[in-house]
């Protein structure tokens, strides 16, 4: 028996928060659970106030001073402050109730290029979120550049000469996901602060530092420090394309993660279709459909599709499999480009509210950007550049009515890209590859996002649907639930190639245990959800 290591309880509540209902528990403990059989049943309505797991907020200690390397988030020694339990809020201009503090130990994040060690007024609690106590002036506005001598003659800037659109402008090397091609290595301007008085109304400045981020530069904020939540912390985000901070937004009572350990897929994120800290739950994307047939485009020699990522290790007769599985995995992605634009042109056919159209605007970006990925890791495993040719696209438009649009979306996202994101989370776990951990990571939090916004489209539907509506939706589900029960059978029978997972490749068999636990505990659990809430 394969034995698959993603925790699906996270995944459950996300898909459960998103659409407003009570947290699925574990087997045997699902609350929401129902003997209802059929979508146009009424069965007890659930409170969305009450979504979330409710987890505690941070309270202060002892500070070690220890830092933390934004790459990894291990802590690499730092000096020593202690600070009493009992530390009074900092002042600020909005709130006036002591927020909440960290218990145990916190780390204080200390700026970087600055000598002597200076703290930067960010904190990070024991395993929790980084927030921010009192602001700091930042020593080191102008972040030292990067940006190498043999930089590309593309790059927007080569010196720090080159960056004088703002002030504090520093010419950097452009990393993506920790890694960098070479050589034609591209830099960029990047602008920083001294303070937050430097910064645009609705920003905050940060510090460059192990934690914080790699330059100095304003970034989002919805507060600015602590005593801006009354009675939580002022918690910062981090980015999960690259090591750093990048908004901030107070915690709340209806958090499911109050940090990066209370999450098998790290980050703990703001979410806000849900307007709390979650778990980023980190796969081919949705299908290209024309004429009820799955379509890609061809392969071609090209490499304007190439995302910029680190050259992945690999032996040669490995690489050639990797080659071809990456590329196969970005004619799927790049198909899916196609179809969120015609699910757009469906959406507002049937309709649909502009938070669905919004949300699926973004997915359709969030395909592009998972096909630039897929297909750089296939040229560099190849060793040239590899990109899609022409995509056909007859019939572009689809069905218009509400229940073929329905169906699509209960077989496309609400089956086939709940266990899509199962595959990339697992695949995550299992890359050895920082480079290809973090890619997969990015890909299975935009599908598990994408499989919610399907869920959310079936959703609104079957609120405003007849009864013979409701019962053709039930049937689909029944098919496409049916069909991926098949496909399972028949994965099972397929030979596997565990050599590969650890390349962040999901075998057969691998696919196959998950596609059984993602139907049982993801996709049943979550229809049953939608009977009783209906």
């Amino acid at each position: 028996m394969t034995l698959i290591r993603t925790s699906l309880d996270p995944v459950r509540a996300s898909l459960f928060a998103a659409l407003g209902l009570l947290v699925a528990c574990g087997p045997g403990k699902n609350e929401t659970e129902t003997d209802s059989s059929s979508l146009s049943e009424t069965g007890a309505t659930t409170d969305p106030a009450t979504t979330g797991t409710g987890t505690t907020s941070p309270t202060t200690g002892t500070t070690t001073g220890t830092t933390t390397d934004p790459g990894t988030g291990t802590e690499t020694g730092g000096q020593t402050v202690t600070t009493a339990a009992t530390t009074e809020a900092p002042t600020s201009t909005t709130g006036t109730v002591p927020p909440a503090v960290c218990e145990g130990t916190v780390t204080e994040l200390m700026q970087a290029f600055v000598e002597p060690p200076t703290p930067s007024g960010f904190v990070k609690c024991d395993d929790g979120l980084v927030h921010r106590p009192e602001p700091r002036e930042c020593l080191s506005p102008l972040t030292p550049t990067s940006c190498p001598a043999d930089a590309s003659p593309d790059s927007e800037c080569l010196v720090d000469a080159d960056c004088t659109e703002k002030p504090f402008g520093s010419c950097q090397l452009n990393m993506v996901f920790g890694g960098i091609l070479a050589p034609g290595d591209t830099c960029g301007c990047v602008y920083g602060c001294q303070t937050d008085g430097d910064c645009a109304s609705g920003e905050v400045c940060r510090c460059a530092g192990d934690g914080l981020g790699l330059y100095t530069e304003c970034i989002p904020a919805t507060c600015i420090t602590d005593a801006d939540c009354p009675g939580e912390i002022c918690g910062f985000a981090a980015d999960i394309c690259e090591p750093g901070l990048f908004s901030s937004h107070c915690t709340t009572p209806e958090d499911a993660c109050s940090g990066d350990s209370d999450c098998p897929s790290p980050p703990c994120v703001f979410e806000d279709s849900v307007q709390s800290w979650a778990c980023a739950n980190a796969a081919c994307g949705r299908p290209f459909l024309v004429e009820e047939q799955a379509v890609t485009a061809p392969a071609c020699a090209r490499d304007d599709w190439r995302a910029l990522v680190r050259v992945p290790v690999a032996l040669p007769p490995t690489r050639a499999r990797l080659a071809a599985y990456w590329q196969q995995i970005g004619l799927c992605e790049h198909a899916s480009v196609a179809s969120f634009a015609r699910f757009i042109l469906q959406l507002l056919a049937v309709g649909a509210p502009a938070d669905l159209v919004k949300d699926a605007q973004q997915a359709l970006a969030d395909e592009i950007e998972h096909a630039r990925l897929c297909f750089a890791l296939a040229s560099l495993y190849e060793g040239t550049g590899v990109g899609p040719g022409p995509l056909t696209a007859a019939d572009p438009l689809g069905a218009l009515d509400l229940d073929a649009v329905v169906a699509a979306v209960i077989r496309e996202a609400c089956v086939g890209e709940t266990l899509s994101a199962l595959e990339a989370r697992e695949a995550a776990l299992r890359a050895e590859d920082p480079a290809v951990r973090r890619i997969l990571e990015q890909i299975a939090a935009d599908e598990q996002r994408h499989a919610e916004l399907g869920w959310r489209v079936v959703q609104w539907a079957l609120a405003r649907a007849s009864a013979d509506q409701r019962a053709r939706a039930e049937a689909v589900f029944a098919a496409a639930i049916a069909g991926a029960e098949a496909t399972i059978e028949a994965l099972e029978r397929e030979p596997g190639a565990p050599e590969l997972h650890a390349h962040g490749v999901v075998d057969a068999p691998l696919r196959a245990a998950l596609w059984r636990e993602g139907l049982r505990e993801l996709v049943s659990p979550t229809l049953d959800a939608l009977r009783q809430a209906a």
